[in-house]
């Protein structure tokens, strides 16, 4: 069975082991994971998906016991259930949803994951790339909206959450990037240890 993914502290870290590994105990290295909140148009495509799933099953059923009578209908049960299973196996993971982040060796990973099964490198950039890490509220939201990047990487949970932070970089190919992201004390002092002057902290929920 393959191994869950759990965070950005996966297939693409740098590291060994995770969880347990003394190394993760240090300032410099950190990761947090939130699970996206079903909420409009990912809530509303996850109820689709539960419609459609159930009416291509019944209409399998309906099929073979038009073609084949009450042999149809068991014939279809079982390649129902099986197909079923195989369908929702390999396509329901896309309506669960986590976004992950890590700082490790120097480096910021973004990732999208999906059911636990399967994610989505976002980026991968050099700590010193990054210029600053603030809240995204207040004077700061306003300054950071202001501005204009050539590439955004979205990590909250819910546009309304109150943990809601964002750091700007610059690629070595020279284009201006933003990362959303929910932040935790134990990454904001992963930051702070990379970027001192440009990163501000405040207390979080976590």
């Amino acid at each position: 069975m393959a191994k869950k993914i759990i965070s950005a502290l996966g297939r693409f870290s740098n590291s060994t082991s995770i969880g347990n590994d003394d190394s993760y105990k240090q300032v410099n290295i950190a990761e947090y994971t939130v699970e996206k909140k079903k909420e409009g148009t990912y809530l509303l495509a996850q109820v689709l998906y539960i419609i459609c799933f159930v009416a291509v099953l019944v209409a399998v059923i309906g099929v073979l016991y038009l073609v084949l009578q009450w042999f149809g209908i068991l014939a279809g049960l079982a390649l129902s259930g099986i197909g079923g299973w195989i369908l929702w196996f390999f396509t329901h993971r896309y309506l669960e949803i986590e976004y992950s982040y890590a700082i490790e060796g120097a480096e910021l990973i973004c990732t999208e994951i999906y059911g636990n099964k399967s994610d989505k490198l976002l980026l991968r950039i050099k700590m010193s790339n990054i210029e600053k890490i603030v809240p995204y509220e207040g004077d700061f939201k306003k300054e950071i909206d202001g501005m204009k990047f050539d590439e955004k990487i979205f990590l909250l949970s819910t546009p309304t959450t109150d943990q809601a932070y964002c750091a700007t970089y610059k690629t070595d190919e020279g284009k201006n990037g933003l990362v959303l992201f929910e932040a935790c004390n134990k990454t904001l002092k992963a930051f702070k240890y990379y970027n001192s002057a440009g990163t501000v902290v405040k207390e979080m929920q976590r």
